[in-house]
């Protein structure tokens, strides 16, 4: 009996999953898209983007001595253009901005320019201040950390308020309250911990500095006027490509030491979160936290369900199951992306952030890829 009922839950999961893709598909087809064009619907006033290289769309090619990517990334992006996405085309942060009402993620922070500031000026569309191969910990990486990502909004906040002439500063947080601030963090704290080969009696004292600095840095953004936060949390580590190729049956399973790492900061993460906004340290917020280890692990253990033909191997990489080596412009790539759920050794295809994305925005909480509530509800709040 418990094989039927756990049978019958992952067929009705599969079928709610279809019906939501087929639902934004549909929105997203060139004659709904015609259709309206004169007149886009946003259900945010704008979207702030934060975090690593799983939503980063541009800002590490601007930073000096930083080699721009090149295809095959951004093969399958309009035009086959490498725009700074670690993906074959979209990431995340673009499919969530489109499941909003918007063409795609906002800018990149580094790329502006006046012209291209008037509506984020005024409060409208937002800025991605995401940058790949940083973390939670400004120790991590070399690039844009999470702190002068905030700081970088800051900035524009302060830009925000002197554009509102005669409205002062009340009517750009108005604006913000009602926006989405999405944050993607945590994986390449978890990356440099296995990297120095860090042992289970260090992992509290990691959690508790990765947890210490994540809830600083919302309660810095709360301060600055977010209300409205969507966060995903630390994929299943131990399924990706490049984890499972150290592995001897990395072919046919995932790892589960990185896994429970990944797994344990996200249970610790959800507390803090609850902790916080429980104790009136977080007044008017809300939050979803999108289960990206969800979502992965789900994909993982159904691929052919998922949509997928192969979920252990990169597309594009080289060496043990493509991922022992990177995907340079001389990698080779596979020619059916769609099937693959990994684009590189690390990150996923563009149909895997837009299937995940579609799973935390609308999927029933009770599925398990959003709580307490989904991306939708939290928006329409």
């Amino acid at each position: 009996m418990i094989g039927v009922s756990i049978a019958s839950y992952y067929k009705s999961l599969i079928m709610v999953l279809l019906a939501l893709l087929v639902r934004v598909s549909l929105a997203a087809s060139p004659a709904t898209a015609a259709a309206g064009r004169a007149e886009e619907v946003h259900l945010v006033p704008a979207l702030y983007v934060f975090g690593d290289s799983t939503v980063d769309v541009g800002n590490n090619q601007y930073l000096p001595g930083n080699s721009a990517l090149q295809l095959p990334y951004g093969i399958d992006f309009p035009h086959s253009r490498p725009t700074g996405r670690f993906s074959n085309g979209y990431n995340v942060a673009d499919f969530v901005a489109k499941l909003l009402g918007f063409k795609r993620s906002p800018p990149a922070y580094l790329s502006l320019t006046p012209r291209t500031s008037r509506q984020i000026l005024r409060g409208l569309r937002g800025v991605n201040y995401a940058s790949g191969r940083s973390g939670i910990l400004d120790t991590t990486g070399n690039t844009i950390t999470l702190t002068k990502q905030i700081e970088y909004f800051a900035a524009t906040k302060s830009k925000m308020v002197a554009h509102s002439v005669g409205q002062g500063s009340s009517s750009v947080d108005e604006l913000l309250s009602k926006s989405l601030f999405l944050i993607s963090d945590g994986g390449n704290d978890m990356f440099a911990f296995l990297q120095r080969n860090g042992t289970a009696s260090e992992v509290p004292s990691l959690y508790a500095d990765l947890l210490s600095n994540y809830t600083r840095h919302v309660r810095a953004l709360h301060d600055l006027g977010a209300r409205r936060f969507g966060i995903v949390d630390v994929p299943p580590l131990g399924c990706v490509p490049s984890v499972r190729a150290t592995s001897p049956d990395g072919a046919s399973r995932c790892v589960d030491g990185a896994n429970a790492l990944a797994r344990g900061f996200n249970d610790a993460f959800r507390a803090a979160l609850a902790n916080l906004t429980a104790s009136g340290a977080l007044p008017g917020a809300r939050y979803s936290v999108g289960s990206s280890y969800s979502v992965v692990s789900y994909f993982t253990a159904h691929p052919g369900a998922a949509g997928f033909r192969e979920v252990a191997s990169a597309c594009c990489g080289g060496g043990r199951l493509n991922a022992q080596t990177g995907c340079t412009p001389n990698a080779t790539y596979c020619s059916h992306r769609g099937e693959y759920l990994f684009w590189d050794g690390v990150h996923g295809t563009q149909a895997t952030s837009k299937k995940g994305a579609v799973a935390i925005f609308s999927a029933p909480p009770q599925m398990g890829f959003a709580a307490p509530i989904n991306f939708k509800q939290l928006v329409s709040s």
